[in-house]
């Protein structure tokens, strides 16, 4: 069966940037159309109108060919209909129309758009990406044992990408392996149903009781666990998943599992049930850079038809970078900001408008206190800290302060190049990001960041 919605989106997902196709344009004269069917190896797309119609076919249809070509479709061409010929494809949009409310009707557990093609994969995320990749592919036991990673451990903070990469993995196996049962469940779930299978008779036929708790959970060829940090503190539920891990992991059957945190982490959590989340792949998600939230701004972008300037979609990613998910809402108040204006699209002004209470520079704090106290912790005059000087002691107070004065200030990169001497906006995002890593890894840095910001926030 033809997903004409998925062809669609993913011609969508390679036109903006095509020559002659900018937001703006997508917005107006490709974000309307609709694909219906398919007729003697073209792809039909609906027009609202006739102007449209003849708009489309004189500007853009060369770019919508070369975008579906990329896609590696079979369709050989495209045809722009408008509503009054649509009688001349009766039988094949019926089809077409058939074959979606069918597929439509089909229960899933995962959320459709969660795929990996929608997953803007970036420094911070890209070893969780493929191996949920190689899960999805291969789940379970693999011939090459170091490309089987059973079980799959995420981790990362609210709303990084944990849950799109489940529901991906989910989506790839229903549709490549439909053979194979899968079963997501957050641990919560998983609670109530173990709570409610000790309250049932054992004996009961029809209720679920712990057999049946039993059968639900260890009888699956992919179990997929979210949010196992809230394992902690249950040592009976703990008792539970071990016997249904060692059950499912001896069967060859894949297991993935999230959590806000390393099991390491994960405080009163048994031993031997750490050893076994310790087992297999444990793989970090951070915090999305720049690069990468400009990256999904303009997914979101794609993927819900919308049309954002440059300069807005630089000031979201630059102010909001706390996680994925307040980024994509960020950009939601933004357009509907937008919408109550009367604008076709929205400017930075509307976007400082709807994020006025998001985006707040610290009270009583500015770019020279920072550099101030820098300078007093480091013994480096504040002169050298802005100069061109390359020295080791010097070039670590500088990043440290550029790292500093963009997470207490939220000030735009380009500001930031200008207070240290005009540096252009790469250095800027080098530094900040050199310096994010090594906290993780350098007590010392770690520390040295902690006593600036709190000498300034006295």
């Amino acid at each position: 069966m033809i997903d004409l919605k998925k062809i669609w989106q993913d011609v969508c997902q390679k036109i903006i940037g095509l020559e002659g196709v900018n937001a703006i344009s997508y917005s107006v004269w490709i974000q309307p159309l609709k694909p219906v069917c398919v007729k003697d190896n073209e792809l039909i797309l609906l027009a609202p109108t006739q102007n449209m119609k003849h708009v489309v076919n004189r500007s853009y249809r060369e770019p919508i060919k070369a975008a579906l070509k990329s896609t590696g479709s079979f369709f050989t061409d495209i045809r722009i209909i408008s509503e009054d010929e649509t009688p001349f494809y009766t039988d094949e949009i019926a089809e077409y129309s058939e074959k979606e409310s069918v597929a439509e009707e089909r229960p899933s557990q995962f959320i459709a758009r969660y795929t990996f093609d929608n997953f803007v994969v970036g420094e911070s995320n890209k070893l969780a990406y493929h191996a949920a990749q190689s899960v999805a592919k291969s789940p379970g036991v693999s011939d090459n044992a170091y490309l089987s990673f059973n079980p799959l451990f995420l981790y990362g903070g609210v709303g990084l990408g944990k849950t799109h990469l489940l529901h991906s993995i989910g989506n790839y196996v229903n549709e490549h392996s439909p053979e194979l049962k899968v079963l997501y469940t957050p641990t919560e779930q998983l609670t109530n149903d173990y709570v409610e299978a000790i309250s049932n008779n054992r004996n009961e036929k029809g209720v679920f009781n712990l057999h049946a708790f039993r059968e639900k959970y260890r009888t699956v060829d992919m179990l997929m666990l979210d949010d196992v940090q809230f394992l902690q503190k249950r040592t009976g539920l703990q008792e539970v998943v071990f016997h249904i891990f060692n059950d499912l992991y001896q069967a060859g059957k894949q297991i993935v599992l999230t959590s806000d945190r390393p099991p390491s982490e994960i405080s009163t959590l048994e031993d031997r049930l750490r050893s076994r989340f310790e087992g297999g792949l444990i793989a970090d998600i951070g915090t999305p850079n720049l690069e990468m939230r400009i990256a999904i701004v303009r997914k979101k972008m794609v993927l819900e038809k919308i049309a954002v300037n440059d300069d807005v979609v630089n000031y979201l990613a630059e102010h909001i970078d706390s996680n994925i998910r307040e980024l994509e809402g960020s950009l939601a108040k933004v357009i509907f900001f937008a919408k109550l204006k009367g604008l076709p699209y929205p400017d930075i002004e509307t976007a400082k408008e709807a994020l006025k209470n998001s985006v707040q520079k610290k009270s009583g704090i500015d770019s020279s206190d920072i550099l101030r106290a820098a300078s007093e912790y480091f013994g480096i005059p504040q002169s050298d800290i802005i100069s061109k000087k390359r020295t080791k002691d010097v070039v670590e107070a500088r990043m440290i302060a550029i790292y500093i004065i963009y997470e207490m200030l939220s000030l735009p990169l380009v500001t930031i190049g200008q207070i240290f001497g005009g540096r252009d906006y790469s250095t800027i995002i080098h530094s900040r990001d050199k310096i994010a890593s090594k906290i993780k890894q350098d007590p010392a840095t770690a520390r040295a960041v902690k006593d600036i910001k709190a000498s300034v926030s006295e």
